[in-house]
């Protein structure tokens, strides 16, 4: 099919590919071998230069997952893409990026958060990375907790990067879910996490959506002394994040922003770094 109908097969890569994948891991030998020649073939029908080129290496990170991800990660990392990328690269890319988003090892969910985050300049055709956005994204907003600030910030950016790319229209969830986490009742890693990753969707959508979002729903529930000390705690992060991300286009939101600061009343070092950061 690869080579008599790789149009239509390409619809059905998304749900193949993983079913080839958990096929490594059948006790047959037979399974796992036809499971290899399957993906190796997919390997010759890509017509990205750059994927072709590192193949090998992407098909080791997908038969061994815990020794080839992170060197897969960092092969992409170092290639230069100069064409984009078909429906049999992605297949056999983002699959390692799910990987990698979901791996214990800082660097390697850092490496696959700035891949998935820059993906969509690299892809033709949209459409073809709309089966695996769920997926990604969902792995992104797991990243964007992570106790590490770096790897936190990159998932962030990624999750800009996607709204430019795709437009938040076709995340219509996640703005929901990043308010719920920053006024949550978790604890203030993930609250800075969620007000980094907002900082980075709003502003991402403009200039007008920050103020929207600022002016209409966030800072009026400091100033009306908001009773969540969570909630309170959460605008005051995304407040030391939006400053820095905007420049001077965030001048128009100075005025509002230092009563709410004052009212705000959390701590003197909430207080400071959100001051430092305006000025």
């Amino acid at each position: 099919m690869s080579y008599c109908a790789l149009k239509q097969l390409a619809s059905c890569l998304p749900k193949a590919v993983p079913k080839l994948i958990d096929s490594f891991s059948d006790t047959h030998p037979k399974v796992k071998n036809a499971s290899l020649s399957a993906l190796e073939e997919l390997t010759t029908v890509v017509r990205n230069p750059e994927i072709r080129t590192i193949s090998s290496t992407l098909l080791n990170a997908l038969v061994d997952p815990a020794h080839g991800t992170l060197t897969a990660l960092e092969t992409m990392i170092h290639t230069e893409f100069l064409h984009s990328m078909d429906a049999p690269s992605l297949a056999l890319v983002c699959p390692i990026l799910h990987r990698g988003l979901r791996d214990r090892a800082a660097l390697t969910k850092r490496y696959a958060a700035l891949i998935a985050g820059n993906i969509c300049t690299m892809i033709a055709e949209a459409r073809d990375f709309y089966p695996y956005q769920d997926m990604l994204l969902t792995d992104i907003q797991y990243v964007l907790l992570d106790p590490i600030p770096d790897v936190r910030s990159t998932a962030a950016k990624a999750i800009g990067s996607l709204t430019r790319g795709l437009g938040e229209d076709k995340m219509p969830d996640l703005r929901q879910w990043l308010l719920d986490t920053l006024c949550g009742d978790l604890g203030s890693v993930e609250r800075s996490g969620a007000a980094q990753g907002l900082a980075e969707l709003i502003m991402a959508s403009g200039t007008e959506m920050v103020e929207e979002v600022m002016l209409g729903e966030l800072l009026p529930l400091l100033t009306s002394h908001h009773p969540s000390v969570n909630t309170r705690e959460g605008i005051l992060w995304l407040m030391t994040f939006l400053p820095s991300g905007m420049g001077q286009a965030y001048s128009s939101l100075i005025s509002p922003s230092l009563p709410a600061l004052i009212i705000g009343k959390i701590c003197v070092h909430f207080h400071f770094r959100c001051f430092t950061h305006i000025l």
